[in-house]
């Protein structure tokens, strides 16, 4: 498994989580998300569909990942709001020789 895919994830999913709870801009995932998934948080948060927001602030709780390629690894995350469990699945690619990002974004 890839360390830095590891910490990527860890870092992105908690932001996106975040940004669900409106507790931070959109525009942050920019630098960690393809076009697509920042869309598709934008609506997400737009028309306030983050499951179970109203029953507190999301944690992330576990996330792991599965290397499919060196450049590619998919994602599964759970995260608890209040006493609560959510999921989340994921993609992330390497895009450059360093640079992880989300391709793929799902909550549950």
């Amino acid at each position: 498994m890839d360390s830095t895919a590891q910490q990527f994830v860890e870092r992105a999913l908690r932001l996106a989580l975040e940004i669900l709870d409106h507790r931070r801009p959109v525009a942050q995932l920019t630098r960690m998300a393809t076009p697509a998934v920042v869309s598709a948080v934008r609506t997400i948060v737009r028309a306030d569909l983050a499951p179970g927001r109203t029953l507190g602030v999301a944690v992330l709780y576990r996330a792991s990942l599965m290397m499919v390629d060196p450049s590619t690894a998919e994602v599964f995350a759970s995260y608890d709001r209040g006493r609560q469990h959510f999921a989340i699945a994921a993609r992330i690619a390497r895009t450059r020789s360093t640079d992880w990002r989300l391709t793929v974004f799902r909550v549950r």
